[in-house]
């Protein structure tokens, strides 16, 4: 039983610590998924009016306990390139975007 103990625990433990910042990967997916529901929704923007061609994670950082930042570059193709920081709040199914802002273009 003690053989058994030990390897839980650690598992378990290690289970607990991780996750307090999402990965790039799931950054990508959630910023991507963001700003394509942005354009179905706001036709007049830049998004609406171009697709988004690709998006590119600079960083992730935490900001508080379920809490994150993340920048990335969003390519909207034919048109601008936005470099953005998206905030991520962890909730019970995952990580979703809550706000958005633009720190330049180009």
């Amino acid at each position: 039983m003690k053989k058994l103990f030990i390897p839980l625990f650690v598992l378990v433990f290690l289970a607990a610590c991780g996750g307090r910042v999402p990965s790039p990967q799931t950054a990508h997916k959630i910023v991507t998924k963001h700003f394509q529901k942005y354009g179905k929704k706001y036709k007049e923007s830049d998004f609406g009016k171009f697709s988004l061609d690709k998006v590119e994670i600079v960083g992730v950082q935490e900001m508080q306990k379920n809490l994150a930042g993340a920048e990335a570059y969003t390519y909207l193709g034919g048109g601008p390139v936005y470099w953005v920081r998206v905030t991520l709040q962890k909730k019970t199914f995952g990580w979703k975007s809550v706000a958005w802002e633009t720190l330049g273009r180009q």
